[in-house]
């Protein structure tokens, strides 16, 4: 009786286990499968050249447009350049003023994105974007960056020099805060205008200064000043950022060797003539980047003498 029972036992545990096999759970748990990697810029960009308003001028599309950014990441530039402001609502909006520095023919510090928007549309049907807009597309990318210019705030309607430092500081500051929560800053630069006030701060120190918010956020800042590279060097800048004109090349007192002397990265802005590109596409080994209106006149000159 007991051999019978352990054989009828054999039996059904056999019978179970070939059900198994022939009969598998319907519903087995999927394997999970891990999300692909962010997009990140590559450490070695494709080209040193920065597309001046996205290469609005080349494209023929508006200045700090999507449409032209677009057109820069087409291009794989190194980085597509665009103006930002602060505005009244506390946001960062992508525009180059006018000579008035009004957007639309508001002030942006006075005028939340709404009013600004509402006063008109780019010329090709576009709204005017703001930062996140700019950076919900930079990220899907790994080749361009966005150099943010800090626009310097010349109307005295806007107040004492302090107080228009100030809101170009704010416009640092909020985009900093903004590049921080998307988590953007490897897609971002700062270029700062030449106005001491708003690199170091209207107190002169580095808290609450566009170098400072910079720093902090980790984001690499230029100041655009023509000073002397060593003047760069006691402020602890490491980055320069200089109009051609500035350069003994356009009759200015600036050079290569100056900035090279010191280990301040340069980078050179607008390049556009046939003279300007040949002359500092020979120097781009010793160059950070080159800032040009026309962008793929630029990277063509640089393929044309293996660069």
């Amino acid at each position: 009786m007991k051999h019978k029972l352990i054989l009828s036992l054999s039996f059904v545990a056999l019978l179970a286990a070939s059900c198994g096999k022939n009969n598998p759970d319907p519903t087995p748990t999927p394997t999970p499968t891990p999300d692909p990697p962010a997009p990140t810029p590559s450490m070695l960009t494709a080209n040193k050249v920065v597309a001046h308003r996205g290469g609005a001028s080349e494209c023929k599309k508006p200045d700090n447009s999507i449409a032209s950014l677009n057109y820069a990441m087409g291009l794989q530039c190194y980085a597509s350049e665009c103006d930002i402001y602060w505005t009244k609502d506390n946001n960062v909006v992508v525009a180059h003023a006018d000579g008035n520095d009004k957007i639309n023919g508001l002030y942006p510090w006075e005028s939340t994105v709404a009013e600004i928007r509402a006063a008109g549309t780019l010329s090709n049907g576009e709204q005017v974007p703001v930062l996140s807009d700019f950076l919900d597309i930079v990220m899907t990318q790994n080749y361009t960056r966005l150099w943010l210019d800090i626009k310097n705030i010349t109307n005295t309607e806007a107040g004492d020099a302090n107080q228009r430092a100030q809101y170009a500081i704010n416009a640092t500051k909020k985009a900093c805060d903004i590049i921080k929560q998307k988590k953007a800053a490897m897609w971002c630069e700062f270029i700062c205008t030449g106005n001491a006030k708003v690199m170091a701060g209207v107190t002169g120190k580095t808290t609450g200064s566009a170098f400072g918010y910079a720093t902090e956020a980790g984001i690499p800042i230029a100041w655009m000043s023509n000073s002397k590279a060593e003047e760069y060097a006691q402020k602890g800048y490491v980055w320069a950022n200089l109009s051609d004109e500035y350069m003994t090349r356009g009759g200015g007192s600036r050079t290569i060797d100056e900035f090279a002397k010191y280990g301040i990265k340069l980078s050179v802005f607008v390049v556009d003539s046939k003279e300007q590109i040949n002359y500092y596409t020979a120097e781009a080994d010793r160059l950070k980047a080159i800032c040009s209106n026309y962008p793929s006149a630029v990277i063509n000159a640089l393929a044309a003498v293996g660069k």
